[in-house]
């Protein structure tokens, strides 16, 4: 099945071990995805913010609701 979203957070997993690696499948036709993470790894398409989430989290609420 494929779900969309306009954007897609993961917060709190690197996505280095499974089962939490395969949240960014679910991510695919998202419009924007945001991991928020200090130890989250590059990726292409994806918005890393490498902070925890209790800092990390607060700044995309931020940064959405000016859009």
């Amino acid at each position: 099945k494929v779900m969309y979203a306009d954007i897609f957070l993961i917060i709190g997993t690197s996505l280095n071990v499974y089962p939490a690696a395969s949240l960014i499948d679910y991510a695919l036709n998202s419009k924007r995805i945001i991991i928020i993470d200090p130890n989250a790894k590059s990726r292409k398409g994806v918005e890393v913010i490498r902070k925890k989430a209790s800092v990390g989290v607060p700044q995309v609420v931020e940064n959405i609701l000016s859009l």
